[in-house]
């Protein structure tokens, strides 16, 4: 077995029940799932990658062990940091340098998390926002914390 792969922009075509099962299927079996061709253009991953990129090329410096990053380990060994997760755009994002790799990105990042949020609100039979405004504490929309 694999993990679901579902693109995303069948969605919109004559293969969307087949595209919400494969979703709700992901969901319910795997807990997870990838998506491709969801929007976000390659040019703005590849910006966001080598941001990310640079960013840990600090962990071979000598200066790594009194940077940002380390600091919001909160005293975690470093030999104990699960640095795959800590590499993700979104971790970046987050926790990464103060200057984050592109409010783009963050911007994308929003509006494709609305949208599975709408399509999961669609296959549990939960009224459009549901799932959204669940996640904002009963509000329709609530500011980014992500540090601008």
């Amino acid at each position: 077995m694999a993990i679901p792969v579902i693109d995303f922009s069948k969605l919109d075509g004559e293969e969307r029940a087949q595209t919400l099962a494969q979703l709700a299927n992901g969901c319910e079996e795997w807990g997870f799932f990838q998506l491709v061709n969801h929007g976000i253009s390659d040019e703005l991953l590849e910006r966001v990658k080598k941001v990310s990129s640079e960013c840990f090329k600090l962990e071979r410096e000598e200066e790594f062990k009194k940077s940002a990053l380390v600091k919001s380990l909160n005293g975690q060994k470093l030999e104990n940091v699960d640095w795959w997760r800590m590499s993700s755009p979104s971790w970046m994002i987050m926790n990464g340098p103060r200057k984050p790799p592109d409010s783009k990105y963050r911007t994308e990042l929003k509006k494709l998390a609305e949208r599975i949020m709408e399509v999961m609100d669609e296959n549990l039979g939960l009224p459009k926002g549901y799932i959204k405004k669940a996640f904002n504490g009963g509000e329709e929309d609530v500011p980014s914390l992500a540090p601008r």
